[in-house]
């Protein structure tokens, strides 16, 4: 409406209700519905509502837990820039503070429930198995969320990460052969070993888990496992449709990553 107020708008939203689908209430014991009911003990509890009001988010002070997820875009349109805003305020703050995380995975648990039904269907154990790998995905996603590099589409990009890497990534570290580092290359991968049992506990998916952790790049995690696989520079080269320099420097750069993402912390 025409000349409404900031203030206004955001009283409109805080208006808007919280709807959980009945389906994920159903099941008492299910991993969804304990959040929900722990969202619920919390929402409305004085010590975190005086948390998030010490953090001056946007639009004033809140009464309750439920007004900072609608803020954050909980049942508001796709489109919502304000709430996308809003949701990656809260992402950077829950790079520290372990409420904002909560409250940013209860933002999300819809499309993480959606995701589950889906997957559950080709899994076993169903939804449930499903839920026990995208949760935790998640939480780790949001804790580690690179806020200074991906500021637009914050939802989008929690509940496409928590995918990944709760169900692709984890399938394909699977599917790779997992080998102690051969002593030539492990000097060629990380800087410096401190002890001699070093090279026989290191292990490619190992330090690639510590790279991941670390934002390595995507396509240099898959370049060194091409090359752990034993493929040369020419297949490298083909199956990117590159000049072969190039995949050799590709090479390069993903070693020189790796060492870097890696140095003091395996």
């Amino acid at each position: 409406m025409l000349g409404m107020t900031q203030q206004q708008t955001q009283l409109q939203t805080d208006q808007h209700q919280l709807v959980w689908s009945p389906g994920l209430k159903q099941r008492p014991n299910s991993p969804v519905a304990k959040l929900i009911k722990e969202w619920e003990l919390i929402s409305t509890r004085h010590k975190e509502v005086d948390v998030v009001n010490s953090w001056q988010l946007p639009g004033g002070n809140v009464s309750s837990l439920d007004q900072v997820l609608v803020r954050a875009g909980f049942n508001t349109a796709r489109d919502d820039s304000n709430g996308d805003n809003y949701l990656w305020l809260l992402v950077k703050q829950a790079s520290n503070e372990e409420l904002a995380a909560r409250i940013v995975l209860q933002r999300i648990l819809p499309p993480l429930v959606s995701i589950a039904r889906r997957r559950g269907r080709i899994m076993q154990g169903g939804v449930d198995a499903a839920l026990s790998e995208v949760l935790p995905s998640a939480w780790t996603v949001i804790r580690q969320y690179p806020w200074h590099r991906r500021p637009n589409k914050v939802a989008s990009n929690l509940v496409l990460d928590s995918e990944y890497f709760a169900f692709v990534q984890a399938n394909r570290a699977k599917k790779v052969k997992v080998f102690a580092v051969e002593p030539h290359l492990l000097s060629e991968l990380i800087a410096e070993p401190e002890t001699d049992e070093f090279g026989q506990e290191v292990t490619l998916e190992s330090l690639l888990t510590v790279a991941i952790s670390q934002d390595i790049d995507p396509r240099h995690v898959e370049i060194l496992r091409a090359v752990a696989s034993g493929q040369t520079a020419a297949t490298i080269a083909k199956h990117y449709g590159i000049a072969e320099r190039t995949a050799r420097a590709w090479r390069a750069q993903a070693i020189s990553e790796l060492r870097v993402r890696t140095r003091c912390s395996v």
